[in-house]
Order: C-alpha cells, then sequence, then structure tokens
C-alpha cells in the first residue's frame, strides 16, 4: 500500500476515532441532570441539552428565538461572558438567581467556560439546579428552629405531650404514630425483661428507669423533623449523600434536649437514645462509632426495639417481614449490632413483641 493511502486511512481512522467520541459525548449530554449550553459572543443558543430545556420550560424549536442574555438577565453574567471571549478571564462560576415564569425563582450554580476552535471562541457552560435542594435546607431549618422552640417553651411532663412532640415526624410519615406506641409497648416489655434479668447486678436498673425508658423510647426519631420527605419516603436506595442526611437525624436534637428546661429524667434519656440508637455493638454505626458498653444502655436496648419493629413493618422502600424472618435477623446480629446480652433477653419475649404488633394491626383493621 501507497505511503500516500497508509495517510489517507490514518485520518479517517482518526476522523471515526472523533466521531464516536463526540457521539458519546452527545449521548451524555443528552441525558445529563445538568442543563448544558453553548454560545456565541452575541448570546446566541449553539447547542442546548433537554435538562437545560426544562429548566427555562423551553421546546427545543425555540432556542433559536430567544436569546441567552433575554433569559439569564443578570448584568454580572453577561459581563462575565464577555469577559470569558475577551481573553480576562478562562471561567466563571457563581450561585445565580433565575425568574423562570411562570414557576418562579429558580436558584443554580452557574459555570461557565471559553473555547476556541478553528480561530473562533465560543463559551459552554453548565446549570446545576438547586432549587430543591435549598429550598429543602432552608425548610429543614424552619422544622429545627420549630423544634427547638416548642422543647423550650411546652411543659413536657406527661406522655401525653411527649406524644404530641413527637408526632411532628408525622408530618413526614404517617405510619410513626402507630410505630411510636409500639415502641413504647416493645421498649417496656424489653426493659422490663432486663431489668428482672439483671437488677442484682446493676443497682441503677429501677422499675422508675424502666418507666421513664419507656417513654423516652417515643422521642427516639424525632430529630426526622429535620429530614426532608423525599428522602425518608424514597422507595430506592438512598445516594451516599442522602444517607449522609439520614444519619444526622441523630444528631439535629441533642442540643435541643439538653437545652431543655424541665429536667425531666425521661428527657435526659431520650437524648441520650435520640444520638446513640443507631450506635453498634461492633463499633460500625453512627454518629459516633461507638462500641460495646460505650453506647448507653437506653440505646442499645431501643436499637432492638426499632429494628425489629422495621422489619415486621412496610416501609416505603421494603415490604413486611414475618415475625420469624425478623427474629433470625436480630439473634443473627448479636454481638455485631446488638448488645449479646440484650438479644438473649430478646429472645425469651420475642413472641410478646409479635402480639404487641399483631395486636395494634388487629385493632386498625376493626376500625
Amino acid at each position: 500500500m501507497a505511503e500516500k493511502d497508509l495517510k489517507v486511512n490514518d485520518l479517517l481512522d482518526t476522523i471515526e476515532i472523533l466521531c464516536a467520541e463526540y457521539g458519546k459525548l452527545g449521548a451524555i449530554m443528552e441525558v445529563c441532570y445538568n442543563g448544558a449550553f453553548e454560545i456565541d459572543e452575541e448570546g446566541k443558543f449553539l447547542f442546548t441539552n433537554p435538562a437545560f430545556l426544562k429548566t427555562f420550560l423551553l421546546e427545543s424549536s425555540e432556542t433559536n428565538k430567544v436569546n441567552f442574555f433575554e433569559i439569564v438577565s443578570s448584568p454580572r453574567v453577561k459581563r462575565a461572558v464577555h469577559a470569558l471571549f475577551a481573553g480576562r478571564v478562562k471561567t466563571f462560576a457563581e450561585r445565580v438567581e433565575l425568574v423562570v415564569k411562570p414557576n418562579g425563582k429558580r436558584i443554580v450554580e452557574l459555570t461557565m467556560r471559553s473555547i476556541e476552535l478553528r480561530g473562533r471562541k465560543y463559551v459552554i457552560g453548565v446549570f446545576d439546579d438547586r432549587t430543591e435542594f435549598l429550598t429543602a435546607i432552608k425548610n429543614r431549618e424552619l422544622s429545627i428552629n420549630l423544634l427547638y422552640r416548642l422543647i423550650n417553651s411546652m411543659k413536657i411532663e406527661t406522655k401525653d405531650t411527649i406524644y404530641q412532640l413527637a408526632r411532628l415526624v408525622e408530618v413526614y410519615d404517617r405510619s410513626t404514630g402507630d410505630h411510636l406506641e409500639r415502641m413504647e409497648h416493645y421498649m417496656r416489655t424489653l426493659s422490663g425483661e432486663y431489668y428482672r434479668t439483671y437488677r442484682e447486678r446493676d443497682p441503677h436498673l429501677t422499675a422508675k428507669y424502666i418507666e421513664d425508658l419507656s417513654l423516652a423510647a417515643i422521642l427516639h426519631d424525632i430529630g426526622k423533623v429535620g429530614v426532608s420527605s423525599e428522602i425518608l419516603l424514597k422507595p430506592g436506595r438512598l445516594t451516599p449523600s442522602e444517607f449522609e442526611l439520614i444519619k444526622r437525624h441523630t444528631t439535629l436534637v441533642a442540643e435541643a434536649l439538653t437545652g431543655h428546661k424541665g429536667g425531666k429524667d425521661y428527657i435526659t434519656l431520650a437524648r441520650e437514645i435520640a444520638v446513640s440508637h443507631h450506635e453498634r455493638w461492633d463499633g460500625k454505626g453512627y454518629p459516633r462509632g461507638l462500641y460495646g458498653e460505650n453506647i448507653p444502655l437506653s440505646a442499645r436496648l431501643t436499637a432492638v426495639c426499632d429494628v425489629y419493629d422495621t422489619l415486621v413493618s412496610i416501609r416505603p422502600y421494603k415490604k413486611a417481614q414475618r415475625h420469624e424472618q425478623a427474629v433470625a435477623t436480630v439473634a443473627g446480629e448479636r454481638g455485631k449490632a446488638f448488645d449479646p446480652e440484650i438479644v438473649d433477653v430478646f429472645m425469651r419475649v420475642h413472641m410478646l413483641f409479635k402480639d404487641i404488633h399483631d395486636r395494634q394491626r388487629g385493632e386498625k383493621k376493626a376500625v
């Protein structure tokens, strides 16, 4: 084969590779969650992907009728585009508030960069729409502030007021009320058996302590008031960032419960439980990675009750397990997630747990 033919074939191969790569890039941009665009110096659109069109409620055929500077009416962004074309800056990144009719304001993270191709400059950009995320953060902060005010202004002296406080979480999850009632009964059953077994060994175990534990357990998930419903009720697997937000429900109310003016013993226990009921005996839990008896007894008892009820109940992300399966799961976590002694106690009273769950389910059917 002649040298000229080799060069032509090499060029064709290169073109084929470039076309293939461009096709991949195009496919990626088409399915990208972030809005992407390309404009010339006058703000004319040369490219927009579906996410960009969705943000601005545009059809693909409409991009030749509108100008970038018309829909992104920010003087600072306009100056940045001119600076990019003039070569005074290479990249621009900033949070921008946009007015998009009829959906109102959108808050986006805008990043733009200048590129040069065949002697001509272009600007490419990406929008990361943060509106829902920032709104959720704001709502979360409002919820937490409300919770602080309620805790510090309410005289939490009776079971009724404890339930009222705990049911704040029901704004997101209507099953919470039933779960709270079961948790109180589970805890009274489990901690009562633990008391009968170990009261001679552990002098701090008293009948009052057991009663306080039963009340405190009602507040174990109160921190979920600060987690968005989209995450709490998500049917699929959580992303790492979503799981981090879920994990924070253990610490959100620590300060509020610490500052409670009532000074009741069960409020102190409620704080212990809220913070530590997702710690594991083997140290692989959260939020602090406590292990063994470093985890408060109140939280160790709550953990078994909470996991059992989760296993036998329907959740947005799972079906309910049969009682026997749940018991086997709890037993299998002896010395791993759970205190071995508490699992041994649970194995003696697990049929009472089944009765509590079945009785409430029967009462709901009868209503």
